[in-house]
């Protein structure tokens, strides 16, 4: 099965279900249908869009997510199914918070994101001595990691900036957070079809809205959002929708090597929620499995 993410950038559409299908309507343009058992994800970033509750419930009964942006395409709500508990075992040891297994999987985690922060950088002829050292020795300062990662990333792609922001009229980091925004949607959607929940974190604090568990998954992850920016700045359209299209359709075709076999991104993201599940069950990090961007590819 095609599994999708999609983006709706057309202003003031309606998004309905029809039979097996999802049928985008606008006055005066033509139809569009897609099988909505093959949605993952729907990211709204357009003005007036309205949504039917048929088109909601079918999603959320196919187990999709749907991502609310505001005009300036910055997430302001997520639309999730009911979380479950697909293994009791599983679940109830992560209520339990067990401090030994959660250090263990945050190390896998952390280490997951170095290797792949340093693909990056390699891929762009930056490789960074602090983070190799860090690997070389298996022990992650995250702070300063990260500190050294971004002052090599953003000249690297040619942005004048060396420090993560959050304004939005810095177009990288815009870039950035839309495209984090989608993995955490993709990521959300993983934890609660594995019965696990988003509330409880291996690492970062629950608060009053968070979802902390989505952001410790996210990790090893977000690299793969940083090398996608930065083949897309060598591209001649580097505007926003193109970004948001170029998003939706990399995250849908790269393919990682897990085992003997390649899977999709969008897989990888299950295969990983699937593996943190059984480490819970088991009382074991071994089970856990996050990929390294060094075997990722393009689909042939």
């Amino acid at each position: 099965m095609s599994h999708h993410i999609l983006h709706v950038l057309t202003p003031f559409c309606t998004l309905a279900k029809e039979r097996g299908f999802i049928v985008c309507r606008q006055q005066n343009h033509q139809e569009r249908r897609l099988p909505y058992d093959d949605v993952r994800a729907v990211i709204i970033a357009a003005r007036g869009v309205n949504l039917t509750s048929s088109f909601m419930t079918a999603l959320l009964e196919s187990n999709a997510i749907i991502l609310h942006c505001d005009e300036s395409y910055q997430p302001c709500g997520i639309t999730a199914p009911l979380s479950r508990v697909t293994d009791r075992e599983a679940f109830l040891r992560q209520a339990s918070r067990p401090k030994r297994l959660n250090e263990n999987l945050w190390q896998t985690l952390l280490r997951g994101k170095t290797v792949n922060q340093q693909h990056v950088l390699t891929r762009q002829e930056h490789p960074s001595p602090h983070l190799a050292r860090a690997l070389d020795l298996d022990l992650f300062d995250e702070g300063n990691c990260a500190k050294r990662y971004w002052q090599l990333y953003f000249p690297a792609i040619g942005w004048v900036s060396t420090k993560r922001e959050r304004r939005e009229d810095s177009p990288p980091n815009q870039m950035l957070n839309y495209g984090y925004a989608v993995l955490s949607a993709l990521c959300h959607r993983s934890l609660v079809l594995y019965g696990l929940s988003p509330q409880l974190g291996v690492k970062h604090t629950t608060r009053y809205k968070s979802d902390p568990l989505v952001y410790d998954l996210m990790e090893p992850f977000r690299p793969v959002v940083d090398l996608l920016l930065a083949e897309f700045m060598v591209g001649e359209d580097v505007s926003f929708r193109s970004w948001a299209r170029k998003i939706g359709g990399d995250l849908r075709e790269r393919r990682v090597q897990h085992e003997r076999y390649t899977l999709k991104l969008m897989d990888a993201i299950d295969a990983s929620a699937c593996s943190l599940a059984r480490s819970y069950a088991e009382n074991s990090a071994k089970p856990f499995w996050v990929p390294e961007l060094p075997t990722l590819t393009k689909a042939a």
